[in-house]
């Protein structure tokens, strides 16, 4: 177990040493860079959902609710009172978390796909009351426009390489704290679950108290992410809680797998590059999208992170097939 770990801590920080020495190649492509601040900003969020839906085995369709929610509150906290961005992002985060709670207290204590039967219907509500309360300062159908970029002093982020930095700060900050959580009492906890409920149970383990623990944890997470993205991009509105940011997140979490960390992160890098590429194609890329998904599932049911399982499966086979030869 101490080795698989370091190896995961290794690969963790070359990954972090590359993406921070990246800039110096690639600072000019403006594309590029674009696309790996969105990889990075998804793969915290696609994380994040990881940890309530593979590790808690909670059917939570709120996630991207969660992302808006944070996504509103900093923008409307900024464009209408000129608060700091600084201050408005861990707001977002709060207001998820708060939000998130009150609808795990109840929603905790349903099971299996009612919980994704509320949750989603949270989701589905929630851009109608955006579009429903310019009163309250959401900009209503049209969403909030030109808010204000992240600063340090008298500098402006005005082009994508403090953006960058920043988003891969958040980057590691947060997928180092959910690699602890699923490493903890905690996770440990919830593994205990899966595997055989009625005997975590046994040995006292409150699955309510930490179902809701994490259903907490990953709103904030993904409402500090929505309002970070938010900025980023400079607009909001209910279009960030459409149906289709809601499969492009679901098909990063299926195409990683679930509870196979980091395989939610690696998943969402190429999800990221292949929507931008299909763009093009409008509605037919979310097609193309399900069938690559659709694909991974029957082949992988665990996402990618089955591959080098399946890579070592193959080689035993072959050495087990050739020693049987040379037996004969």
């Amino acid at each position: 177990m101490v080795t698989k770990l370091s190896k995961k801590s290794y690969f963790f920080l070359g990954s972090l040493v590359l993406f921070s020495l990246l800039p110096l190649a690639i600072h000019d492509d403006r594309r590029l860079m674009n696309l790996l601040i969105l990889s990075f900003i998804w793969a915290v969020v696609v994380a994040s959902w990881d940890l309530i839906m593979g590790y808690g085995r909670v059917y939570s369709f709120a996630q991207i609710a969660f992302f808006g929610i944070g996504g509103y509150t900093s923008a409307m906290l900024t464009k209408n009172l000129g608060m700091s961005p600084w201050l408005g992002i861990p707001i977002g985060g709060a207001v998820a978390l708060g939000i998130g709670l009150l609808i795990g207290l109840p929603c905790l204590r349903l099971r299996g796909m009612y919980v994704g039967m509320v949750t989603f219907a949270v989701h589905l509500i929630l851009p109608v009351l955006a579009r429903a309360g310019r009163a309250i300062g959401t900009g209503g159908s049209w969403g909030l426009l030109n808010l204000a970029p992240l600063y340090v002093g008298e500098y402006t982020f005005t082009s994508f390489v403090p953006w960058y930095y920043v988003a891969l700060g958040m980057f590691a900050l947060f997928l180092f704290i959910i690699y602890k959580i699923i490493n903890s009492p905690i996770g440990l906890a919830f593994m205990a679950l899966r595997d055989s409920e009625p005997f975590a149970k046994s040995l006292g383990v409150d699955e309510y108290r930490h179902l809701l623990i994490l259903f907490g944890i990953s709103a904030f997470i993904a409402g500090i992410m929505g309002a970070f993205y938010t900025h980023y991009m400079s607009v909001i509105d209910p279009n960030i809680f459409s149906i289709e940011i809601f499969l492009l997140g679901f098909a990063m979490l299926m195409f990683g797998g679930m509870a196979a960390f980091p395989g939610a992160v690696i998943g969402a890098f190429p999800i990221v590059f292949i929507n931008y590429t299909l763009a093009p194609l409008r509605e037919l890329r979310l097609v193309i999208l399900g069938i690559i998904i659709v694909a991974v599932m029957i082949g992988l049911p665990r996402g990618i992170m089955e591959i080098p399982e399946a890579v070592n499966r193959l080689i035993r086979q072959r050495a087990l097939k050739k020693n049987r030869g040379e037996r004969i």
